[in-house]
């Protein structure tokens, strides 16, 4: 598991949402995008990072 990732991980848990977490580490391993409901209220800096860790994802499975 990559920082970004890692790091998203844990700022969803802390923020009360282990349940995402886990969505989120499931569909990065998959090589998925993990995409936020709209009605899920999350920091602006947490979305941030789930984008980097989307464009993370996809960038490996395109060069796979």
């Amino acid at each position: 598991m990559s920082t970004q990732r890692s790091l998203a991980s844990w700022e969803l848990c802390r923020q009360g949402l282990p349940l995402l977490a886990d969505a989120a580490n499931e569909c990065w391993e998959r090589g998925k995008r993990f995409e936020l409901r709209n009605d899920i209220a999350v920091s602006r800096s947490l979305k941030v990072l789930i984008d980097r860790c989307n464009w993370e994802i996809e960038r490996t499975s395109r060069a796979a």
